[in-house]
């Protein structure tokens, strides 16, 4: 009788689980252009984005291709040609390259990188020897986050992927190679020079031969647009919860050292056909034997870095995807390969305070649970954090001036070292500031002025007036002495 009464609940059991499959299939096959048209809206409006472009196919079928506001201050609309720069999504076109190299017999993916590069080292030659072309595509060199997104090329004025590998002989590994991930530009960087030593070309003409011609990616390109024809947006960078347009030509002097990280633009049409093709391994571009394109390396849980690819299987099913991250732009590019389903987002601003646009129109478009597109908590109090600390130090400034220039009366001498310890308080809290910042945004300053500027300038401006600060207050003591 009880085995009876089991049997009967695992029916039940089981049928209940298909039909929440079939609900869920149900929702997922019911895609409603229209439906998401509105939920994209409400999102760009929610995170105050200019501009959107969005991509969903399922099963190679194209579901909707469309973009969404406008492409710059002109006010121009933006279309399924508008190309974007996609920032980091770049890194699995520089994979999907190497790993048609192998298959052409240029290079063993494990082969040391010293073996088609010479010239690179860091601070440990040992070190150096042991990086493989696999450690570079899989982020497990033992180049830092802060590493890659300090790259300066080792000559002043001097430019390309080269230059900036040079520019890594004096950096310190963390850790042994193959053995730890972590993200850094800096391993992409190192395989856009070694691709031009290779492929015996630019890294711009090799893409152009390699990937963009053979999927007849006519809006797409590696840093400066081929013609004016071409439609671009305008990035916009947030200050202080503002999108203000922004043109790097007036800021700083374009170079090609970070093109392998971050370097292509591309339109949503041109970028969902790409990642359709990487995903159904389209032989124009995947090379057959190409194993290790989705191949997981786990450095958490279910979560892990493939070729050019992060996965996340935490869901139930696993998930292939990449983001990508510049001054003015947030993308992101997904794939489920279980579902068949592929979205591809645009975005044309970028910030400390931009919340997750992107990811919030993926969920959106896949049927998944509804996240907001507004800038996290945390994010909104950093930024007036930032601002109300230099006003602070503003009005204890003033009050400092006016002991020094006005009240000349002597300290006690609990006061007197009252003020030693405020002074020592300060130089410390800026020594910290200055190194904190930098491994909490993982860029240096110069960087930061391009993909933060407004968290950037007053955290600039907070020590500035901190150490002004200390050295009154020095002056106070001595004078009291």
């Amino acid at each position: 009788m009880k085995r009876g009464i089991g049997k009967f609940s695992a029916l039940l059991i089981l049928l209940a689980g298909q039909q929440v499959m079939a609900i869920q299939q149900e929702a997922r096959s019911a895609f409603d252009p229209s439906v998401f048209d509105n939920s994209v809206e409400k999102l760009r409006e929610e995170a105050g984005t200019p501009g959107l472009a969005a991509g969903v196919l399922r099963d190679g079928q194209l579901l909707r291709l469309k973009g969404y506001g406008v492409a710059g201050s002109d006010g121009q609309p933006v279309t399924a040609q508008t190309a974007f720069q996609i920032g980091s999504i770049t890194k699995s076109f520089v994979a999907l390259v190497i790993l048609q190299m192998a298959s052409e017999g240029k290079l063993e993916l494990d082969d040391p990188v010293v073996r088609h590069v010479p010239a690179f080292r860091t601070a440990s030659k040992t070190q150096s020897h042991q990086i493989t072309i696999h450690h570079l595509v899989t982020h497990r060199s033992g180049l830092t986050t802060l590493d890659g997104n300090s790259l300066k090329a080792e000559e002043p004025g001097s430019s390309g992927p080269e230059a900036a590998v040079a520019g890594l002989a004096d950096v310190q590994l963390f850790a042994e190679p193959g053995t730890t991930f972590q993200y850094s530009n800096a391993n992409y960087v190192l395989l856009s020079h070694l691709i031009e030593v290779l492929d015996e070309r630019t890294f711009e003409r090799s893409l152009q031969a390699r990937i963009f011609t053979p999927l007849s990616m006519t809006n797409s390109f590696v840093s400066v647009p081929p013609s004016n024809k071409i439609s671009l947006a305008n990035g916009y960078r947030l200050w202080f919860g503002v999108a203000r347009a922004w043109h790097p030509e007036a800021d700083t002097v374009a170079d090609r050292r970070m093109i392998g990280a971050g370097g292509i633009w591309t339109s949503i049409e041109d970028l969902a056909h790409y990642v359709e093709a990487v995903h159904t391994r389209d032989p124009r571009i995947v090379p057959v034997g190409a194993d290790r394109l989705f191949a997981i390396e786990l450095f958490d849980k279910e979560v892990g870095y493939a070729y050019g690819w992060f996965a996340d299987g935490t869901g139930g099913e696993t998930v292939f995807e990449h983001s990508g991250f510049t001054p003015g732009f947030l993308t992101l590019a997904t794939i489920v390969p279980a579902t068949g389903e592929v979205v591809v987002v645009l975005t044309n601003m970028s910030g400390l305070g931009q919340g997750d646009l992107p990811r919030a129109v993926t969920h959106a478009a896949l049927g998944w649970e509804p996240i907001s597109a507004a800038p996290a908590l945390g994010a909104r109090i950093a930024i007036w954090s930032a601002v109300s600390a230099p006003l602070g130090l503003v009005l204890l400034l003033y009050r400092t001036g006016h002991s020094l220039f006005f009240r000349r009366q002597p300290m006690r001498p609990w006061v007197r070292a009252l003020n030693v310890g405020v002074v020592l308080g300060l130089i410390a809290g800026v020594y910290v500031v200055f190194v904190g910042f930098q491994a909490m945004v993982g860029v240096s300053f110069e960087t930061g002025f391009a993909f933060y500027p407004d968290f950037t300038l007053t955290t600039v401006v907070t020590m500035a007036l901190a150490l002004v600060l200390a050295v009154g207050r020095l002056l106070l003591v001595i004078r009291s002495g």
